[in-house]
């Protein structure tokens, strides 16, 4: 290292190991990372709060006389010193750390969830874990059957009372906000936490300009494919329709394919490049990218030979091993993988089109954090919603045994292949529209669909009279 041979060594002034350091400090409940205690620099602390807080406790009480003690001092003054350089000879003075960064964070973090039993066991350990970095804060837990949970929190949450924090669906997010019962996270989580969150999931919390809550696990539309009778993937739609073709005799499908309105309206984004609608609700899918992904759905037939519509025939085909590839929810990973085999199950990206690809929904649950909490409360149930979305607390929610949770951010590491798999497959995924407007769409697009692909309607005059019907529904959701 530059510069080490005019070092001054902890060695030479108190004979500490790094090892006694370290653990004195946390013995003294005084947080310290390893980070801060530098090895290579023979157990000189590069931090000074570590010098400042920890170790001179330490040191006076290896010091055995009052001699020795006022020496001790004048040896901590020095290793501050020296530590303020960086062990060397270029001059670095760290930041003062948050309070949050000090582990000296108090308050109460009071959450309510609906969890089922197999998901507390793995919110247990993530509390824990908070605990661990933050043993000053209490966190206080409540259960509450999912049917109630809205309603328990909207009634107590409009009295000034509830929970700091909630977990909850995606869809309750705007109703909320709304109802000014959740904060707008803008601005008070950490960039960096932002930015490991998967794309399509912050799509679900984004709403009239603010962030209602963050995502903590992520569900959607996939691509299933039964690795016995189509043992490699489709990268391309041409590749699908020849595998297809390949395979499909008697009783054995290559592809068959769902085309209701709830998974397949993401592919007018993937495919064509198109917008159901805008941030506001109002439809956008009357265009020639419209008319492009109503036309795909024809093609499917034509080059299947089958499709469907909101049915169980592709996946009871799929149960009973006879259909190489469906679209349908992750949800039924577990009932799939039992009927086949989790071996021979798989989770593909879906295959490009043209330009595009095809794209399913991407769903969310969310934690909220109440537009009640505030003080020592505000900070910690703040901290805690970042912990949440940490790589460790996802990892904590993704154990199969566990939660089995998908996690809301990406690039994590994740030891169950279908849950990798689902995960990889979102990271291409299409956000789900949560706000009020979207119950205008289901009935007339899903009409429109019917029509042209069923009765070969004109695409144009379909979606014309989808569009109307939405605009109509719109407007009544919104009360004009």
């Amino acid at each position: 290292m530059p510069g080490q041979q005019n070092m001054l060594h902890a060695h030479q002034l108190l004979p500490i190991p790094f090892d006694r350091m370290f653990a004195y400090c946390m013995e003294s409940r005084i947080p310290v990372r390893d980070s801060e205690l530098r090895r290579d620099c023979t157990s000189i602390p590069i931090s000074y709060r570590v010098v400042a807080t920890c170790l001179p406790n330490l040191f006076l009480e290896e010091s055995k006389t009052h001699e020795e003690a006022l020496w001790t001092l004048l040896a901590v003054l020095i290793i501050a010193s020296v530590a303020l350089t960086g062990c060397g000879t270029t001059t670095t003075v760290e930041e003062p750390e948050t309070e949050e960064e000090m582990g000296t964070l108090t308050g109460t973090v009071t959450l309510w969830h609906a969890w089922k039993e197999s998901e507390i066991v793995s919110l247990t350990e993530v509390i824990a874990a908070f605990n661990a970095m933050y043993p000053d804060v209490t966190v206080d837990v409540l259960y509450t059957p999912f049917d109630d949970l809205r309603n328990k929190f909207e009634t107590a949450a409009a009295t000034g009372s509830g929970p700091t924090v909630l977990i909850g669906g995606a869809d309750w997010g705007p109703g909320l906000y709304d109802a000014e019962l959740v904060a707008d996270l803008t601005g008070q989580i950490g960039d960096d936490v932002i930015a490991g969150i998967n794309p399509a999931a912050m799509g679900a919390v984004e709403y009239a300009g603010a962030l209602v809550g963050l995502p903590q696990t992520i569900k959607g539309v996939v691509m299933f494919r039964n690795t016995q009778i189509l043992p490699e993937a489709p990268t391309t739609y041409e590749e699908m329709v020849a595998m297809h073709n390949e395979v499909t005799e008697g009783d054995v499908v290559g592809v068959d394919l769902e085309y209701g309105f709830f998974f397949s309206a993401a592919h007018l984004n993937g495919v064509c490049g198109g917008e159901l609608m805008t941030a506001d609700g109002d439809p956008t899918f009357n265009t020639p990218e419209g008319e492009c992904w109503m036309a795909l759905f024809n093609t499917w037939e034509e080059d299947f030979g089958v499709v469907e519509n909101y049915n169980d025939n592709d996946v009871n085909l799929f149960k009973s091993g006879n259909v190489g590839i469906i679209i349908d929810g992750s949800w039924n990973t577990s009932a799939l993988a039992e009927a086949i085999g989790a071996e021979n199950l798989a989770i593909d990206p879906f295959p490009t089109v043209g330009d595009g690809a095809l794209s399913g929904y991407v769903q969310t649950e969310n934690i909220y954090l109440s537009a009640n909490a505030e003080g020592d409360d505000l900070a910690a149930s703040i901290a805690f919603i970042e912990y949440f979305l940490s790589a460790e607390a996802q990892a904590l929610l993704a154990d199969p045994e566990g939660a089995a949770h998908l996690p809301a951010i990406v690039g994590l590491e994740i030891t169950d292949p279908l849950m990798a798999q689902a995960a990889a497959a979102f990271e291409g995924g299409t956000a789900f529209p949560v706000i009020p407007e979207m119950n205008a769409y289901w009935d007339p697009m899903n009409n429109a669909l019917l029509q042209v692909v069923q009765e070969d309607a004109d695409i144009a005059t379909a979606l014309q009279e989808a569009y109307d019907l939405v605009v109509a529904k719109v407007a009544e959701i919104r009360g004009e």
